[in-house]
């Protein structure tokens, strides 16, 4: 038999599931804008000299793509989720009942995961056959994005707890949609870039994600490397879990 948790978080997936399928140019933005992104960054990477540092074309789309999604796809979807869902009282009154507070965020939020998790396998299956490139360690790419998904649904409850209104999210977002994918090497491989601006840059939210999704398909971590980027994507995910536990807001400001 399920938990009551399970049962709380399949209901919520149901009733997110529905209202998403309501309004279809949400659909516009799901799939097709990430689509656009990740040809756009294609067209730049073929830019640079990426043999020159021992960098393939295959792998390093993939991992740009799950780092695109990760923040078009999830990221910016549940902090206009948890937003929206204040404003309309909707968290307020689930709180009345038997839903603990994780539930509630983890159960409105699995709509999302679940769609990007969808986005990011297409993709990579696509690049992989695209590339010729097969993964050489799967589980390096399922940490990652395990950890990805986690770390992008904990900072977009972080960041809806700074943000007053719906239309606030927009510009709440804006820093993580524009600067996080140039310093987690979504954008430009941190391998580019100096020595020590690419061993510095490997400290930020989401290297540790594209660098695990990386070596799913090129094998280049070993396990102790493994476990560090694991264990920095945690602590980004505990941070900003724990800004939001401090910070969020059931209902709306008065």
């Amino acid at each position: 038999m399920s938990s009551p948790a399970v049962q709380h978080m399949r209901t919520l997936f149901r009733i997110e599931w529905k209202l998403f399928n309501r309004i279809k140019a949400n659909y516009v933005f799901v799939v097709l804008v990430p689509l656009m992104l990740l040809m756009g960054m294609q067209f730049v990477q073929e830019q640079m000299e990426l043999d020159q540092h021992g960098l393939s074309p295959g792998p390093l789309m993939i991992s740009t793509a799950a780092g695109i999604l990760l923040i078009f796809s999830l990221y910016s979807s549940v902090t206009g989720l948890y937003v929206a869902r204040r404003e309309e009282l909707v968290l307020k009154r689930l709180r009345t009942g038997e839903v603990s507070d994780p539930v509630i965020l983890a159960g409105g939020a699995s709509m999302y995961m679940a769609v990007c998790v969808v986005q990011i396998v297409v993709v990579a299956a696509a690049l992989s056959f695209m590339f010729g490139a097969a993964p050489r360690q799967p589980l390096a790419a399922l940490a990652g994005l395990v950890t990805g998904i986690a770390l992008m649904t904990a900072m977009g409850a972080a960041t809806a707890a700074l943000c007053r209104t719906v239309e606030s999210v927009m510009v709440a977002t804006l820093p993580a949609i524009f600067i996080l994918p140039m310093v987690s090497g979504i954008y430009i491989p941190r391998e580019v870039l100096p020595d020590a601006l690419g061993d510095a840059l490997l400290f930020a939210p989401l290297s540790p994600v594209v660098d695990l999704v990386r070596s799913g398909w090129t094998g280049q971590l070993g396990a102790v490397d493994t476990l560090v980027r694991v264990g920095l994507a945690a602590g980004w995910t505990a941070l900003f879990m724990w800004i939001a536990m401090r910070r969020f807001r059931w209902e709306p400001r008065v």
